[in-house]
């Protein structure tokens, strides 16, 4: 199965390069964009077995600074670049993903550090807070230094439906996306292994190798009726120590009326890592410039850590690419080893895009 993928793959890109040669109107000119949040809130945490002492007041921010910029050939073949930059300190990962774009009639190619298909064609309800899908409540929770596992939350199934195969995550990755055909979209990727802004050697005798992820959903609209849809899976093909390849697969519904949006998402791990499973269900109402959601999530790792967590939040637009965001939020995390955190907070923030 690898060697016909990789060879489509060549083949594909055999014709990109067989084209007929085009010069671009100009150079590609990189834009600067990115976005800012700064957030301010009050938690009060409760935690058994803990001397912590973590109420009160805090300060927390995620920023990004992003470089785009994209060229049309005479032939009609668009060449895009997109490079990340954490503006926050982040020693492990300074460039979040860093890739390469290719457009045209026969779709999208993605090339880099990047998301893979099952990632980026996920969908889950609407959340006008801190994102409850993306793991924030483990900041205001207090979840790390606590002693309770975190195994499996970034990017696993403890802290997200929005999952990899063995965390994945950003690692370098060959993505192809068809054109939406009747509101239906293909995606499937292909990573040498999970390590992100490395040219190393793969070695397929050490760890997983040759990661597949495949992406499909559906969007429509029928009499004012939103409807979106989504399917993902993902596994490796190679495991050195030859126990059980990772797999992982998620799928979301979302349907919006009248300003109203209802949704759900799920995803299962089977992964050394992080077994388990996750879900994710929420209402919002938008109107103008206002919307308010109200969310559950709840993540599962086998043998490790459970969380639930219920957000009531709202959102107002103060200008173009600036809303005011408040969340109040519930948060319980618990080990199977018995220790316990249940969190509430508080917390006010604005976002900027730019």
């Amino acid at each position: 199965m690898k060697k016909v993928l990789l060879g489509s793959t060549a083949l594909v890109a055999a014709g990109l390069i067989a084209a007929p040669s085009a010069m671009a109107a100009e150079r590609i000119q990189v834009g600067v964009g990115g976005y800012m949040e700064q957030w301010f809130g009050y938690s009060s945490v409760d935690q058994d077995a803990s001397t912590r002492d973590v109420d009160g007041f805090d300060v927390k921010s995620d920023s990004e600074i992003h470089f785009k910029g994209s060229t049309t050939l005479d032939n009609g073949i668009e060449f895009g670049v997109n490079v990340q930059l954490e503006a926050n300190s982040n020693s492990g990962d300074q460039i979040d993903e860093s890739y390469m774009i290719i457009k045209g009639s026969f779709g999208e190619i993605n090339i880099g550090s990047e998301n893979s298909a099952m990632y980026k064609m996920h969908y889950a309800p609407s959340d006008f807070g801190i994102g409850i899908n993306s793991g924030d409540q483990g900041d205001w929770a207090a979840l790390s230094g606590s002693g309770i596992s975190n195994s499996g939350y970034f990017r696993g199934v403890l802290g997200s439906t929005y999952i990899e195969p063995n965390r994945a995550n950003d690692s370098e990755k060959l993505t192809y996306y068809t054109p939406r055909f009747a509101g239906f979209q293909i995606g499937a990727s292909y990573s040498p292994d999970t390590n992100q802004d490395n040219n190393g050697p793969v070695d397929r005798n050490t760890g997983v190798s040759d990661m597949v992820a495949f992406g499909l959903n559906y969007t429509g609209d029928f009499s004012g009726v939103s409807i979106g849809a989504s399917l993902g899976y993902g596994t490796f093909l190679e495991s050195a120590s030859g126990t059980n390849e990772p797999e992982a697969i998620n799928a979301g519904l979302t349907i919006g009326f009248g300003g109203f949006g209802i949704g759900g998402s799920w995803a299962n791990a089977d992964d050394s890592n992080a077994d388990g499973d996750a879900y994710n269900l929420g209402v919002s109402y938008s109107t103008g410039p206002f919307g308010v959601s109200l969310t559950y999530f709840n993540g599962d790792v086998e043998g490790g850590t459970e969380q639930n967590t219920y957000h009531l939040s709202g959102k107002y637009a103060l200008g173009p690419g600036v809303s005011a965001n408040a969340t109040l939020g519930y948060a319980e995390f618990e080990s199977n080893t018995g220790a316990e955190i249940d969190a509430t907070y508080l917390v006010t923030g604005i976002r900027l895009s730019f």
